[in-house]
């Protein structure tokens, strides 16, 4: 049986925010890469980080698992940092990519997001073109990383 083709699929996005003028921004962001890079962008979102705990063990199951997680450090229930914590010590969602996306700019702040496991933290932008550079470098690394797994799935 051939092998399952990902590459064309849509690249999915977990968005964990509570706040939702920001996740209408990141949306609106994401609108314009799928655009830019003429590919389907998937997107969902919940508000804490227990919901995103439980909708990713829960998806890993089903193999619907988002490409890429764009998290927030300030939530309600399990903040960012516990999110991460809690989410690296799974075998199994380990290795999925997290974007931290943070109002913080206190480099402890940052430093600890990193040693809790994002693999990026960006300061939330004040302008559109600057949120729409963050949205297309997550697509961008989220995909790639997706074709050179598939490349080593292939082999």
């Amino acid at each position: 049986m051939p092998p399952v083709e990902t590459n064309n699929r849509a690249c999915r996005v977990l968005i964990i925010e509570d706040d939702q003028d920001d996740v209408f921004l990141f949306k609106r962001a994401l609108d314009s890469a799928r655009a830019i890079l003429d590919r389907e962008i998937e997107c969902e979102q919940v508000d804490n980080g227990l919901d995103a705990i439980f909708l990713v063990s829960r998806e890993e199951i089903t193999d619907k698992l988002p490409d890429v997680l764009v998290l927030d450090l300030n939530m309600p229930r399990l903040d960012g940092v516990k999110f991460l914590k809690s989410l690296r010590r799974s075998l199994l969602l380990k290795d999925l990519p997290v974007y931290v996306l943070t109002t913080s700019t206190a480099p402890a702040i940052h430093e600890e997001a990193m040693r809790a496991g994002a693999d990026k933290v960006f300061v939330k932008p004040n302008d559109a073109e600057a949120l729409l550079a963050i949205a297309l470098e997550i697509v961008g690394a989220a995909m790639a990383r997706r074709s050179s797994d598939g490349s080593a799935a292939a082999q």
